[in-house]
């Protein structure tokens, strides 16, 4: 580590000595210096938008402030300590900066995080998962470690694991610990998260599980087996009990989807002691691939509300991973903000986008950022200038077909590629028909597309797609233009 380097993990370790410092007392006066001295180490805009948004949450006591609130005053020392030195102050001092260099090198921004499923095995077997379709003995420990050195080389502290069950890979608590200025995410359907193991997370302390749940019990079970919900319960409370940052994980599918949109639902995951969560849609993709299982345009423009609206009222911030592309510019895969190694090692642009043109074996990260598929699709990105229908799976299959020419890709299991054979006619009229129920309820403040005002003349790339598509900039735009932009 060269000088500059020592100096900056320095000024990381001084800062979140303050923090933690602000953090005992637990005001709100204290939440408000923690965010203020966040900023004040970098110089990156979304650090300076985070923390204004942060203090106007607080003024009006929004809801969301309890989790804030809860972090200061019920979570572990240690573990509250590695969060804010791996996900703040190395983040904003660190990753920004790496990123902002490498961009130099490479001509683009790098992602800021990616996932990784060392394995795919499981001790479930769950109605719709992909996870056996991949047939693979799983990443030895030193190509993953090997994976994680790129990855901080690039500026990426967040790491996220999925599977397949990540803790049936017999190298995860070693790698978590080996690496403590790295913070680990997993998907896990906890029931190997007994008392033991919950004590051993906290210990880590840089270690996050987001609990697969598909509902109440009777939902839960039926997908994932009886017993389940039960063993998630009793995970939830030791990790509550012992201080650990925790998150959930739903799949949204055409029979859940009133349970888990329910104020109940959410208020009961708030009790259980949850921070975060995010919202999946199910996809056509693995062990008895439906679509009878998608969600309508009706159910998806549901969830999209209700999520909006939830949000404003619980004490739980939640995410949906299509819902929100309008807040992140469309789709985040192929290395705009992500990318997905699976169990082969296969370089995939997402969790979701199961085909590869590279593997990290023979390849290395920053080769496979800048291959010919990654490009293919981020020169497309966003593929529809309405950036609520973001993926190109479900939204714009047509061009998935061009993608994966151009990248001179391969599916990195049977029967994947479906999603532009079988299902790929399902699949476009399903996107018309997203695109019509949209353009009827755009008056509607919790369906209409958000942050529009940003929509011209800040992003090169995105006048690039507008000039592409009108042969004109959007300063040129008539207003019906402009109106045909949002209806699709």
């Amino acid at each position: 580590m060269g000088i500059k380097n020592k100096l900056k993990e320095m000024a990381v370790d001084q800062a979140v000595d303050q923090m933690c410092a602000l953090a005992e007392s637990g005001t709100d006066e204290d939440l408000i210096k923690i965010g203020e001295l966040a900023a004040r180490l970098t110089d990156n805009p979304l650090w300076s938008s985070a923390v204004e948004g942060f203090r106007r949450r607080l003024e009006i006591n929004h809801p969301q402030m309890h989790m804030a609130r809860k972090f200061m005053r019920e979570i572990d020392p240690h573990v509250r300590r590695s969060m804010l030195r791996n996900l703040i102050a190395r983040e904003a001092l660190l990753g920004y900066k790496i990123r902002y260099q490498v961009k130099e090198e490479l001509g683009f921004y790098p992602p800021s995080h990616f996932v990784i499923s060392p394995t795919m095995a499981c001790n479930l077997s769950c109605f719709g998962c992909y996870a056996s379709s991949y047939r693979a003995k799983g990443l030895d420990y030193e190509t993953v470690k090997d994976i994680l050195r790129q990855g901080r080389e690039l500026g990426m502290f967040l790491v996220v694991i999925s599977g397949g069950e990540p803790l049936y890979w017999p190298h995860f608590l070693k790698m978590c610990e080996e690496h403590p200025d790295m913070t680990f995410q997993f998907y896990t359907n906890a029931t190997l998260i007994d008392r033991s193991m919950a004590k051993k997370l906290v210990a880590l302390g840089n270690v996050i599980p987001a609990i697969s749940v598909e509902g109440f019990e009777k939902e839960t079970d039926e997908r994932r087996g009886k017993g389940t919900y039960k063993k998630i319960t009793e995970a939830m409370a030791n990790l509550k009990e012992l201080g650990a940052v925790f998150a959930f994980s739903v799949t949204a599918h055409h029979y859940n989807l009133d349970i888990i949109t329910s104020d109940e639902f959410m208020d009961d995951l708030q009790e259980k002691g949850v921070f975060y969560g995010w919202y999946f849609h199910y996809m056509p993709l693995g062990k008895g691939a439906t679509t009878d299982l998608m969600l309508t345009p009706e159910q998806r423009g549901h969830l999209r509300k209700r999520i909006r609206q939830l949000r404003g009222t619980k004490g739980v911030f939640i995410a949906d991973f299509w819902n929100d592309g309008d807040y992140v510019d469309g789709c985040i895969a192929g290395g705009k903000h992500y990318f997905h190694i699976n169990s082969k090692g296969d370089i995939e642009p997402c969790v979701f986008c199961h085909f590869a043109a590279a593997n990290i074996k023979d390849t290395t990260l920053k080769q496979a950022l800048a291959s010919p598929l990654f490009k293919a699709m981020r020169k497309r990105q966003p593929y529809n200038l309405d950036r609520r229908r973001p993926c190109i799976l479900i939204d714009a299959n047509e061009q998935l077909h061009e993608v994966l020419e151009e990248g001179g890709a391969h599916w990195t299991h049977e029967g994947a590629e479906s999603i532009v054979t079988e299902f790929s006619p399902f699949l476009q009229d399903l996107a018309e028909r997203y695109t019509q129920w949209l353009a009827e309820h755009d008056n509607d403040p919790d369906i209409m597309e958000k942050s529009m005002e940003r929509e011209y003349g800040h992003d090169p790339h995105r006048e690039e797609q507008i000039k592409r598509i009108y042969g004109k900039v959007s300063e040129a735009l008539t207003d019906e233009e402009k109106k045909a932009i949002y209806a699709g």
